[in-house]
């Protein structure tokens, strides 16, 4: 008898404990559920924005205010589908209202830069402010983070920074965010196409490495062209960008110039180097070059490179 109440309790006690199971496993499922409700209402949008017209009108004649505001809505947009689906549908409705768009024959939005889109019965409308370098530099990363990056999603990024380029012409970093693009970014593209991007991507690195402030390598720059055998290009590059160079600089890219068989120039530099330490080393580099340059019995980099030009 008392065997037989035992088994029971031991019975009771596992129905109990599978009940509890149960129970706490479709508690778990029933709060994952709400919270993928919660995350499809809140991704369930729909994206308002006037006229770019009409954004100018509202602006009152204080578009960079306008601009920062409609930016600040763009990067809480971005935030919020970060964290979800990583898909951006409304992101252009924001930025068209900041830098504009291309409006084709018919009306319809296409992904042309200013430049192009001048071409064909196309008409640019303006956005409400488009001269800030961060707003495309933004957008042209932002869109990268996307569950798949494909081919498609790199044209925009240069769309992005061709556009940039058209209102920020002085920026480096937009000219380097467009070389690198189109030099390191796209995948599927046959063999033949990738190489021309990749030499196109290389006058974006020079302009870029030639622009004022500008923060890229130019060995990087040289070594590439030299690389694709544009050996005239490469030498140019190295002239143009040797005396805003820093000390670590100089002396990789004269390893670099003896290296490609240009030793002469390289001693050059060096020489022009010893001279600027032994008599001016108080004022910049690139300024005892420009005054050393107007010297005509002085033999320089910049001279030897000429006569080699012509």
């Amino acid at each position: 008898m008392e065997s037989s109440s035992r088994r029971i309790t031991w019975l009771v006690l596992a129905f109990l404990f599978l009940t509890a199971c149960f129970y706490t496993q479709k508690l778990r499922l029933d709060q994952r559920m709400l919270v993928a409700q919660e995350a499809d209402f809140r991704l369930a949008e729909t994206t308002y924005m006037p006229p770019n017209e009409m954004v100018h009108v509202l602006s009152l004649g204080y578009a960079p205010v306008v601009a920062d505001l409609v930016f600040m809505a763009a990067n809480n947009y971005f935030a919020t589908h970060l964290g979800h689906d990583r898909k951006y549908r409304w992101l252009d409705t924001y930025l068209d209202a900041l830098i504009g768009y291309c409006r084709g024959p018919s009306g319809n939005k296409e992904m042309l830069p200013p430049d192009e889109c001048a071409e064909g019965g196309h008409e640019w409308v303006d956005g409400v402010f488009p001269f800030n370098p961060r707003v495309f530099l933004w957008a042209s990363q932002v869109i990268k983070f996307a569950p798949l990056l494909e081919d498609s999603i790199i044209d925009r990024s240069v769309y992005y920074g061709k556009t940039g380029i058209h209102f920020c012409p002085d920026s480096w970093e937009i000219y380097y965010d467009v070389g690198f693009n189109l030099y390191f970014e796209y995948r599927d593209l046959p063999d033949a196409r990738k190489q021309e991007y990749k030499k196109k991507a290389l006058d974006y690195f020079s302009v870029a490495a030639n622009l004022p402030n500008s923060r890229v390598d130019p060995n990087f720059v040289a070594s590439s062209l030299w690389s694709k055998d544009e050996t005239e290009r490469a030498l140019r590059q190295v002239y143009q960008t040797y005396y805003h160079a820093t000390d670590r600089q100089r002396t990789e890219i004269r390893s670099r110039v003896r290296a490609y068989g240009h030793k002469e120039i390289a001693e050059l530099f060096e020489q022009g180097e010893k001279v600027w330490r032994s008599q001016m080393p108080y004022v910049p580099f690139s300024l005892f070059q420009a005054a050393g340059e107007e010297e005509e019995s002085r033999e320089t980099p910049g001279s030897r490179l000429r006569e080699e030009w012509q």
